[in-house]
């Protein structure tokens, strides 16, 4: 079994450019779930990779680099409990 590095991209979308911000997170290979969501945050996406250097690069080189997104925060998992 490999050990994998998951985590959680919560972001701030500009108004009106929801549609378009998921439609490019939609072809980044590593994420596994791209959610609409209300409250806090417009847009929440699940990332898997192989270990922390690989999530710094996605977040840095193709998730801050998207036309839209005006904030981000990451979570890291550190335990995955299945109930």
């Amino acid at each position: 079994m490999t050990d994998r590095v998951f985590a959680y991209i919560l972001m701030e979308i500009e108004l009106g450019m929801t549609d378009e911000v998921v439609e490019a997170l939609q072809k980044i290979d590593e994420a596994t779930s791209v959610a609409v969501t209300t409250g806090g945050y417009d847009i929440v996406v699940l990332l898997e990779t192989t270990n922390l250097e690989e999530l710094y690069e996605i977040t840095v080189h193709k998730i801050h680099t998207i036309p839209g997104i005006r904030d981000t925060h990451t979570a890291v998992v550190e335990k995955i409990i299945t109930v």
